[in-house]
């Protein structure tokens, strides 16, 4: 989408002065946000949005379920060119007020109102930027080839985006989450000094670099249990989306090439067709807020993300909002209800989840509910158990083949969801309770027979009976 230079220059630009002192009323999405701060011109300041806690916690919680999947498919609620924010100065003059449909003569060049610190500290872990060099140095600006010209000076430094990363990656609450860049570089900069440079600076150890994912992990991608333990929490790629199709990687050091399928979000078809996605492949379904007079309107022509459940049932890799705020977050949780946990986690809670709302509640763990079943070689294949009884670690409960777990993301939920019947089910939470001690039973890997064999396919069948067959006839000619 080719953007008119005229709207940029007058409109687009960052601020030269953002400044926190001057504090005035908030205004936009940052009156509901309740920022203790907002700048002059009514967009809170970086750091000063409020986090809620339990959406904090929920989220957290459904990313430490994941932590044994691949880092390639694990789920991250991701930001749409997260550094085109009003908190830092973006979209200097807008006028649409969130959300869409705008009124046909809004403004809206900022894809995002808040900070990426602030989107960090709601949970986002994907976050996107466009790169340009201009200026004298490597800046980041919403441009398209056919009005670079227009970058100005006072266009955030890419450095300085890099360290606000690493200075919230430095803070100890923080310091084992993990996150994803993408590096939207639409034409070629060139200047790998100020690309690597920065990365080295603040990052440093903590990126998985191109030849960490092929020394190391032989070109597997790691899970997050794996890349935390090995202390890398940054994977950093590139693509062009809306650009020159090419991929700059500035040396291969610290940028991989784009590992997903990059989509605008009007492609996308709701659960159970989800857009076609599968299993194999890793998907980045993008919003687009912004809004041009008379000559483009992103809610319409691309479409903006107001349900992030409706993509995370569908396993999306990065759904990719724009104005993510705290409301829009809290359509992330699909794991606990409001208000839960009721009390402090122990090693001994049980955790059921409601026939009634489908969300997890702390429960009396001798009350008796049916167990959730997730399938030893299929993860999305859930049943429920035919019985029930109170919470156990220590007894099989499941049917063969099957063993007692938790959801480890909103595709499987959503298919033990659709397992239950609106029955109300324990849930394995204990692996992720404090103090967790393993009954070293693989996880409650129900027992198999001694006697059952399994043929998982037709064609194994098929090769047992000709074995069989020519043991007898060598057996016969003997």
């Amino acid at each position: 989408m080719d953007i008119p230079g005229v709207f940029l220059l007058l409109f687009a630009g960052p601020l030269l002065w953002v400044n926190p002192s001057s504090a005035g009323d908030c205004q936009m999405i940052s009156i509901d946000a309740g920022c203790s701060e907002c700048t002059y011109n009514g967009h809170c300041v970086r750091g000063s949005v409020p986090v809620d806690p339990w959406t904090s916690y929920a989220l957290y919680t459904q990313r430490e379920l994941q932590l044994d999947i691949p880092f390639n498919h694990v789920s991250f609620l991701d930001a749409h060119n997260a550094y085109n924010n009003r908190a830092d100065g973006y979209g200097r003059n807008d006028t649409c007020s969130w959300p869409p449909p705008y009124q046909q003569t809004c403004i809206g060049f900022a894809n995002q109102e808040f900070s990426m610190t602030d989107m960090l500290n709601m949970g986002i872990r994907g976050v996107e930027m466009d790169n340009w060099f201009c200026k004298g140095d490597m800046r980041l600006a919403h441009l398209s080839s056919n009005n670079a010209f227009i970058c100005q000076e006072d266009d955030r430094l890419y450095s300085e985006t890099i360290k606000e990363i690493g200075d919230w990656l430095d803070k100890e609450e923080n310091a084992r989450d993990i996150i994803r860049i993408y590096i939207n570089e639409k034409q070629e900069q060139g200047h790998d000094d100020l690309m690597n440079g920065p990365i080295e600076e603040y990052l440093g150890r903590r990126v998985l670099t191109p030849s960490d994912l092929n020394d190391t992990y032989k070109g597997e991608w790691p899970t997050l249990r794996r890349m935390r333990q090995d202390g890398k929490n940054v994977v950093i790629a590139t693509g062009s989306t809306a650009g020159s199709g090419e991929l700059y990687t500035h040396g291969d050091i610290y940028i991989h090439k784009l590992y997903w399928s990059d989509r605008q979000l009007r492609r996308f078809t709701p659960y159970p067709e989800c857009g076609g996605k599968t299993d194999d492949d890793a998907v980045r379904y993008y919003s687009d807020s912004t809004h041009y007079p008379l000559f483009y309107d992103g809610p319409t022509d691309v479409g903006v993300i107001q349900d992030f459940w409706e993509l995370l049932r569908c396993r999306i890799q990065f759904p990719a909002g724009d104005h993510v705020n705290p409301a829009l977050m809290k359509t992330a949780v699909f794991t606990w209800a409001e208000g839960e946990p009721s009390q402090p986690l122990t090693g001994s809670s049980c955790i059921v989840m409601s026939g009634v709302d489908s969300r997890w509640y702390v429960a009396d763990c001798s009350s008796d509910n049916y167990y959730s079943c997730q399938h030893v070689y299929e993860p999305n294949e859930w049943t429920v158990t035919d019985g029930f009884g109170p919470y156990t670690i220590t007894k099989h409960v499941c049917p063969p083949y099957y063993r007692f777990s938790a959801p480890q993301n909103g595709y499987q939920y959503q298919k033990l969801i659709e397992a239950s019947r609106d029955q109300s089910v324990w849930i394995n939470f204990s692996p992720w309770l404090p103090n967790y001690v393993d009954p070293q039973l693989n996880f409650l890997t129900t027992i198999i027979p001694s006697s059952a064999v399994r043929l998982p396919t037709l064609a194994s069948s098929w090769l047992y009976l000709v074995f069989i067959w020519v043991f007898n006839v060598y057996m016969w000619s003997a």
